[in-house]
């Protein structure tokens, strides 16, 4: 029974955490909408054909976010820029300007090279007014809500580290594409999992209905053999009673032994009868309750499988696909259980954030897949290098998080040196040719009222300060 508990309760939880995966999907779904319509805004304005298609784009993403009609209104996108693009060239010039996005896009609200005041008044009358500041449009609190999520944080990053340059059309199409067709997979794949707990309690259901039906049945079978009980014993006392008044008015001996005769003869038919109802009974009962233990042992089979692919699914759920470590979401849940003992017992607690130097760089010069190999011996290397009651998992992107319990931040610090050096000296090589790599990390511990997400946020502030310092070294915060 226990067992069953166990099982309801693992199941109630995957439910819940279903229900709140489809809620924060259809949170970072109305995120995105907000951010490809404020960059299709930016981009209006160049060309009439270029603001049909966006257009179309601003329309398309007003309904739900569907990736294939998205990659529908790509191409006839992309060939509108094309077209544009011919034209400035047959002109040797770039293209009119009326506002001060028309001759590029800046990701994040930064000034555009070209000036508002090289538009014609009338262009600049009829173009809306793109607001000044390094925030116009909102873009960075849309940006700070997409880096929330880890696997779109590289992306993040790219288009912050491009915020003040420009970025043409075809760059900006690829970068709304990886971000939209992200977030519609992670959705997709919420939704398949709703569909399989969905089939999973309609099994169960199935199954339970059979049992109720089981049960059922018993109940009748047992009102039945009550009720033929009944039947038999009031049979019997009517045979005797009708005997006792035949002996009472019998006229002689013969006579009274032919009506003894019919009586125990009534009598026996009656046994008879009730006895083979009985036997039916049991034959029938015997029947269903072998049927239902053989059921009850599928179900016990089905139960244990169950448990061990929750079992499974849990664990892979916490682990990192690419580096084999704890991912995010172990993280989240082991911050919070090092938070609850910190305020209990007050034992040092140090977190660090560890981030890989120039990692954009690396992917750039050689490759996604030799970036791919730079996180993997990374991450192995910093889980060789903590104790069993320590942390180590994949942040995001080329970030990875320590946690050290028992470890004041200046003995992490001793640590963490240790660990940096070692990274350093690892020798990658790409194309027989050895490639420096090297990582910056932010040291702090909790104190005070510090929240988890107080601390990591210092931790990533003490990592900046690093990175400001030259990178390759830790800083204290």
């Amino acid at each position: 029974m226990s067992g069953e508990q166990d099982w309801r309760e693992k199941y109630r939880e995957a439910v819940s955490k279903l229900a709140q995966e489809d809620a924060r999907w259809s949170k970072t779904q109305n995120v995105l909408k907000l951010l490809i319509g404020r960059l299709c805004l930016a981009a209006q304005g160049r060309d009439e054909r270029l603001d049909r298609e966006i257009a179309r784009v601003t329309d398309s993403v007003r309904k739900q976010i569907d990736i294939d009609s998205l990659e529908g209104i790509l191409q006839p996108l992309s060939a509108a820029v094309a077209t544009l693009d011919g034209k400035a060239a047959a002109k040797g010039t770039a293209p009119a300007q009326p506002t001060a996005t028309r001759d590029s896009v800046a990701v994040a609200g930064g000034a555009s090279p070209g000036s508002a005041t090289s538009a014609s008044p009338a262009a600049t009358a009829e173009a809306p007014k793109r607001p000044e500041g390094d925030d116009a449009f909102g873009a960075t609190a849309v940006l700070d809500r997409l880096a929330l999520l880890p696997d779109l944080k590289p992306v993040v990053n790219d288009l912050r580290s491009r915020r003040r340059d420009t970025l043409n059309i075809h760059e900006l199409a690829e970068l709304l594409e990886r971000v939209t067709r992200y977030a519609t997979e992670q959705r997709a794949q919420v939704q398949r999992e709703k569909l399989e707990l969905e089939n999973l309690v309609q099994q169960t259901a199935s199954r339970l209905e059979e049992i109720t039906s089981h049960l059922a049945s018993e109940l009748d079978e047992r009102n039945a053999v009550q009720q033929d009980t009944q039947l038999l014993n009031k049979s019997v006392t009517d045979e005797v009673e009708q005997l006792r008044l035949n002996a009472a008015g019998a006229p002689d001996l013969q006579t009274l032994r032919n009506q003894l005769t019919a009586r125990l003869n009534a009598i026996s038919s009656h046994l008879t009868d009730f006895q083979t109802r009985e036997d039916t009974r049991i034959r029938t009962y015997r029947e269903r309750v072998q049927h239902m233990r053989a059921r009850i042992s599928v179900l016990e089979r089905e139960s244990r499988s169950l448990q061990e692919s929750l079992r499974e699914e849990q664990r892979l759920a916490m682990i990192d696909a690419l580096t084999g470590i704890p991912n995010r979401a172990a993280y989240d849940d082991r911050i919070e259980q090092e938070f609850k003992r910190w305020k209990r017992f007050s034992r040092p607690v140090s977190i660090l954030a560890w981030d890989i130097d120039r990692f954009k760089g690396i992917n750039d010069a050689y490759g996604h897949k030799a970036g791919d190999k730079v996180l993997r011996v990374i991450g192995q290397h910093l889980a060789r290098n903590v104790r069993d009651t320590d942390f180590v998992g994949r942040y995001g992107g080329e970030e990875f998080v320590m946690l050290l319990v028992g470890t004041a931040a200046e003995e992490a610090r001793v640590v963490a040196d240790k660990i940096r050096l070692e990274i350093a000296q690892l020798g990658f090589h790409f194309h027989d040719a050895p490639v420096a790599v090297t990582a910056s990390c932010g040291i702090t511990e909790f104190s005070g009222v510090d929240t988890p997400d107080t601390i990591f946020d210092r931790a990533d502030r003490a990592l900046y300060k690093a990175k400001q310092a030259g990178r390759n070294c830790c800083v204290v915060a």
